[in-house]
């Protein structure tokens, strides 16, 4: 029987209907890219073929671990400047932004599931160097991090990366996302992701994995077959905040939730998104970013993109989920314990 929910954080509702899963293209969960290695941009000894580098982690003999390049193919510009014009009936703004990515090993056909521990450190640690660096530029007001992988998700190349894209302004979801976060905060004084893992935490049917920081959970309204969130316990407004320990403690996180990712699915299409509360810029708006770091909850999805979206889901921007979270919570845990 198919219902239909809705996800607290988006508002979004979504379709649950258990009697599409066997349509046999739901599950056709991988899409290679071209794979030519003589040609990858990303290999080590090829840096001169990647933009000149942002930054870098090195090991004891001086190799790189981790490096971070501008985008070549770029969307956004820093060399822009932050310009509004109307365009007769229109209103066009100049492609001011950053751009970047971040190669997450030298080590070419690596899956997030066998990444180690210290890989995955080394890729965090990354990210939060790059955000704050990119929080300085006081033109950028959001900074969102994301991994494409799979010619489904967007990817175009196999070598394991991510990307950071910076804008001049917060993107119109993002924004309702946050008045949702405001509203709630401001009706019960408590940060809305924090009482969704509660209440995860408490009905137990969706949790994949849990450590003393973090919790991964299939959500309530999954828009997409065994999509996980990974949010933490307490409250923590930007990945740039977590300590030391609860690095590490995250890494395990996504070390766990991969591995059984990859035990049910085999090679699979996905996408990773890192959520962050914007820089705060109080020359913008100081009542926008009022108690921001108290309401906004940093989080991981992934989203695996095992079938494809079609006209349903791009005319409503609902989401017709074959598979329940409670079953694909069941499934990932199984695997977990094997």
């Amino acid at each position: 029987m198919s219902t239909i929910r809705e996800c607290p954080l988006s508002g979004k509702k979504v379709i649950l209907a258990p009697e599409r899963l066997h349509r046999p293209i739901d599950f056709a969960t991988s899409s290679q890219v071209d794979d030519d290695l003589t040609l990858c941009p990303f290999e080590r000894g090829s840096e001169s073929t990647t933009p000149d580098e942002i930054f870098s982690l090195k090991d004891q003999s001086g190799e790189w671990i981790t490096r971070v390049v501008p985008n070549r193919y770029h969307a956004l510009s820093i060399e822009e400047y932050k310009h509004s014009t109307r365009e007769g009936f229109y209103n066009c703004q100049t492609g001011l932004g950053a751009h970047e990515v971040i190669i997450e090993t030298p080590i070419h056909s690596l899956n997030m599931d066998h990444y180690t521990i210290e890989q995955y450190k080394a890729y965090l640690k990354t990210i939060i160097s790059r955000i704050k660096d990119l929080h300085e530029d006081m033109r950028l007001e959001y900074i969102q991090v994301f991994k494409n992988h799979g010619l489904k998700a967007g990817a175009t190349l196999k070598h394991p990366h991510s990307q950071i894209i910076a804008t001049a302004f917060i993107p119109p979801h993002i924004d309702r996302q946050i008045e949702r976060y405001r509203d709630y905060y401001q009706r019960y004084r408590r940060p809305l992701l924090l009482d969704i893992v509660h209440e995860e935490l408490h009905a137990g049917k969706r949790i994949v994995y849990e450590d003393e920081t973090f919790v991964a959970f299939t959500p309530y309204a999954s828009s997409f077959a065994f999509e996980v969130m990974i949010a933490p316990k307490v409250q923590i407004s930007s990945i740039e905040e977590i300590s030391a320990m609860q690095k590490s403690n995250l890494s395990h996180a996504l070390k766990e939730v991969y591995k059984a990712l990859y035990g049910v699915l085999g090679e699979f299409d996905f996408n990773m998104l890192f959520f962050n509360a914007p820089p705060y810029r109080d020359h913008v708006r100081a009542d926008y970013f009022h108690q921001m770091e108290q309401f906004f909850t940093f989080y991981i999805q992934i989203t695996p993109r095992i079938y494809t979206l079609a006209g349903y889901e791009l005319s409503t921007d609902m989401q017709i989920n074959p598979i329940t979270p409670e079953n694909a919570a069941q499934k990932l845990q199984q695997e977990r314990n094997r």
